[in-house]
């Protein structure tokens, strides 16, 4: 349990010991004080104030104050036990307040989004105009067909033509019983070797695009079935088609006013991912990087452990390679100045 906890602890004790030595000092009536050690008023509730609502609630009565500030007062007398004995210049201490410093940084130049909202309305038609397709999609559906070549004017078109009509009660009746009866006609009836081996498969497509590739007779006809449904035999220009909607994909249409306040979070994103990344580039070339590509080739890389990859990121920073601005997660780090968290409810 002792080496579970460390970790976490150290790096706790190491953010105390940082916000004591370069902190504001602190102001206000002291509620506990004692030899190197204050707590104030104003400390006491910026601590209570991080905790959630449900767990502030338990904290409205004296004895409850008292269990609260007991946490905070157990915090500190650790932390200077920890000073007492240098473990604020221990190296994993130390590594984890430049990991969380970094992360302070970003957050600080890179965390506020509210800067979305101060996009110009021309900036964010300008990209609705050259992304319409982002927002406006055509109805489109996916067809399954069973075809009988016989161009127009072909001697068999009347009898390729009468074989279908007479063939697609049977194709429903059959579909309603096994789902994939129609695959199974397919397979017997159709006479385009293109799409017979996928089940006569002809893709997802708008009713332009269908027109365009099978003629407009098929297209209206497709696109007044619902999924499931099986057509009546349609003649065009190539030849005679039942065909069946195996899905459906309604029209998606929406208007710019619907949808500006997402595009200006994304294109604020966008901005403030190149200015971190013009700012680590401006960083790394000021500070004259070089590699040394033989000695990097001889470092042995031990084998991975049992279980899922890990993040990709900054070693022991997880997600931080590639990451959104402010996005940070702080979750993996203690609060800064932060007490451990409150006890859970008593039973």
């Amino acid at each position: 349990m002792l080496r579970r906890i460390a970790p976490v602890a150290l790096a706790a004790l190491a953010l105390v010991a940082c916000s004591q030595d370069k902190g504001p000092k602190k102001n206000g009536p002291a509620v506990a004080k004692g030899t190197g050690i204050t707590v104030t008023a104003e400390e006491f509730k910026a601590k209570l104030d991080e905790q959630s609502p449900f767990i502030r609630a338990r904290y409205a009565t004296l004895e409850r104050k008292r269990e609260f500030l007991d946490n905070l007062i157990r915090f500190e007398v650790l932390a200077k036990e920890a000073e007492k004995q240098g473990l604020d210049k221990d190296p994993e201490v130390l590594s984890t307040v430049r990991k969380v410093m970094v992360q302070k940084l970003v957050q600080k130049n890179f965390g506020d989004q509210s800067g979305a909202k101060d996009l110009p309305d021309a900036e964010l038609q300008k990209y609705f105009d050259e992304h319409k397709d982002e927002y406006q999609k055509p109805k489109k559906v996916r067809l399954a067909a069973i075809a009988w070549t016989a161009p127009a004017g072909s001697p068999d078109r009347a009898k390729k033509l009468a074989q279908a009509k007479k063939l697609v009660p049977t194709f429903r009746a059959d579909d309603k019983k096994n789902s994939l009866a129609f695959s199974a006609a397919v397979a017997k009836y159709s006479e385009d070797q293109a799409t017979k081996g996928a089940s006569g498969d002809l893709g997802t497509k708008s009713k332009d695009e269908l027109a365009k590739a099978y003629g407009p007779e098929l297209a209206e006809a497709a696109f007044a079935l619902k999924a499931g449904d099986i057509s009546d035999a349609v003649e065009t220009s190539q030849g005679v088609y039942v065909v069946k909607a195996t899905g459906v994909t309604e029209e998606i249409n929406r208007p710019f006013d619907s949808v500006k306040t997402q595009i200006a979070a994304k294109l604020f994103r966008e901005k403030r991912t190149k200015e971190f990344d013009d700012l680590v580039k401006r960083l790394k070339d000021e500070a004259k990087i070089t590699v040394d590509d033989k000695a990097l080739e001889a470092v042995q890389v031990a084998a991975a452990p049992p279980g899922g990859p890990g993040m990709p990121g900054m070693p022991g920073m997880p997600g931080m390679s590639g990451m959104p601005p402010g996005a940070m997660p702080a979750g993996n780090m203690p609060p800064p100045h932060g007490a451990p968290p409150a006890p859970a409810p008593k039973p």
